[in-house]
Order: C-alpha cells, then structure tokens, then sequence
C-alpha cells in the first residue's frame, strides 16, 4: 500500500511549494501535534467535621473512634458541655455529627441550610423530631431481619413476641413488624406511658405469647424494671431478646447488638449524599447485628442451637 501511495504521489502535478516556516521541527512517519499545556484544577476542599459525643461512654466513643479513624484531620470531636456551642459556633464547620440524644438536640439548634446534621445512638428520635431537613440519621437498631432470624432459628416453635416502647415508634416499630413476618413470627407492639404501665401490660397480656423483645427505651425501663421483667419472663418459660450482651446473665436467651464500624460507615455515608439529593433524608436502617448466645438459658428452654450459631455463643 506505501509503494502504491508512492506511485500515485510520483505522478501527480507537484505545485510550487511554499515557504516553510524556519522553526518548524521535521516530523517522520506520523502527523505534527499540537502538545497543549496542562490545566491545573485546584482539588475542592472537603467538608470539615465536628463530631459531638454526649457522654463518655463506651457505645459513644467507640463510634466517635472509627468515624475519626475514617476522616482523618477533616474531623474533631468534642465531648459535649456547656461551652462545646460557643466553640462550634467559632469553629463553624461544614458537617456535624451528633452521637447520643443531648448531642442531637444541640446539633439541631445550629443545623442550617449549608450545614447538614447526621445523628446517630439516639433512639427517641420520634418524640424530638431529628429526622427532618438538613437533620438525618442512622439507626440505632441493629438489623431487624437478622434479630428475628436468629430468633427463628434458635426457637422454631416461635409464634408470637411481645415488644413495648413509649410513644411515638410505630412508624419504626413497622419496620420490625414486616422483618418479624418474614420469619413466620407475628411482633405485637404496645405503646406504654411508664415502667409500671409497662409491667402491668406484660404480665397481663404475656400468656399469649413465646416471647420478649426488649428495647432500651429509657422513657419506660430502668434497672429494677429490667430486672422484674427477665425474673417474672423466667418464672413464666418466657424467651427473652436483649439488647445487651450484659443483659444475658439476667436470663436472656440472646442479645442483638449493633456495631460501631457499621454505624460510623452508615454514617460516612449521609455525609457523602450532601448536595446530592438523596432520596431517603430520613432513617437509614442498620442491616448488620452482633449476636450473642447465652447457651443456659437455650438449654432451660429446651432449644438446640443450630451450628451456624454456635460461634456465636456466649461461654
């Protein structure tokens, strides 16, 4: 083909060249390009983080830990007293992260149209109104399904289980009805004003149910109401869910818990949707669970655990 281009070329009428440029560089076997400059693009700072903890406590701080792991110097955190506004105030950042209830509530005084709020470790959210525009959240619950198909598996007889929180959950609680029906178990929720309300509910409707699932709701529990409702769940050949491993040794038949790298993910996540338009600007739900087994109580209610559990259980 190159002879051939030759040929042809030898040919043709050459016209009268004309003058070449004296600086132009000879090209040999391929085409002159025009080489330009690089653009230089400054990279968009991101978005500072103030990372608010209510209280030293260990759920906290473990959560505050990996989001710190996580953002690296684009994060600090504060651990919430009376000055932690005045200093927000002057440090001004872009993003807040409230961990715990009293930490939400002083974020969501400084939430603003260009400063977004993600709250997490709260579980009244309802009753405070978090969860509305730039405020979102991260449940505190651990993953519905995998609760109730842990249950499932550990007791296949499981009919019916019992929950009881103050007011304002049934729209989350629904969410936990649908997780429960998929396993064949029927979740019956009762909204209650106070422990002794709570006490007299269980134990007056209690019969018609295997089961107890028990939240930290601490509107209606405290110690000693904990403690009368596993006593009188274990009088009674009633199972228990808890929603602490420590709760275990007051008879528990297994604990679901969440974990702080799922929920710190779950939170680097809302700070990412900013300026995105996310379509869910509400609760976003946890979809892990940490289960621990207490194998004496399993045995007291003559349930086997399975073997895809038994790492799971508690020694």
């Amino acid at each position: 083909m190159a002879l051939l281009l030759l040929a042809l070329a030898g040919c043709a009428v050459q016209p009268t060249p004309a003058p070449e440029p004296a600086a132009t560089p000879a090209v040999t076997g391929a085409a002159s390009a025009t080489v330009l400059p690089p653009i230089s693009v400054k990279p968009r700072a991101l978005p500072r983080v103030a990372i608010i903890v209510s209280m030293d406590a260990p759920a906290y701080n473990d959560v505050a830990r990996q989001l710190e792991r996580r953002l690296g110097e684009r994060a600090t955190r504060y651990l919430l007293d009376g000055k932690t506004r005045a200093t927000l105030e002057r440090s001004a950042p872009q993003q807040i992260v409230a961990i715990g209830l009293e930490a939400a509530l002083l974020a969501k005084t400084m939430a603003l149209r260009d400063r977004e709020v993600v709250f997490c470790q709260v579980f009244n959210h309802v009753e405070h109104g978090l969860v509305a525009p730039p405020l979102r959240g991260v449940a505190v619950f651990p993953s519905f399904d995998r609760t109730f198909a842990t249950w499932r598996a550990l007791a296949p007889a499981l009919r019916e289980v019992l929950v009881f929180t103050g007011p304002g959950f049934e729209p989350v609680l629904a969410h936990a009805v649908a997780a429960a029906r998929v396993h064949g178990i029927l979740l019956t929720h009762r909204s209650v004003n106070s422990d002794k309300e709570l006490l007299y509910q269980y134990k007056r409707i209690s019969g018609q149910a295997d089961g107890l699932w028990l939240l930290p709701d601490n509107r209606i529990l405290s110690r000693a109401t904990i403690q009368e409702l596993m006593s009188f769940s274990l009088r009674n050949g009633k199972q228990v869910a808890v929603f602490s491993e420590q709760l275990l040794r007051l008879g528990g038949l297994f604990s679901a818990t969440s974990s702080a790298e799922e929920i710190a993910a779950k939170v680097l996540r809302r700070l990412e949707e900013r300026g995105r338009g996310a379509e869910d600007d509400g609760l976003m739900f946890l979809q892990q669970a940490v289960v621990r087994i207490n194998p004496v109580i399993a045995q007291r209610h003559r349930l086997t655990v399975p073997e895809h559990l038994l790492s799971h259980v508690v020694e």
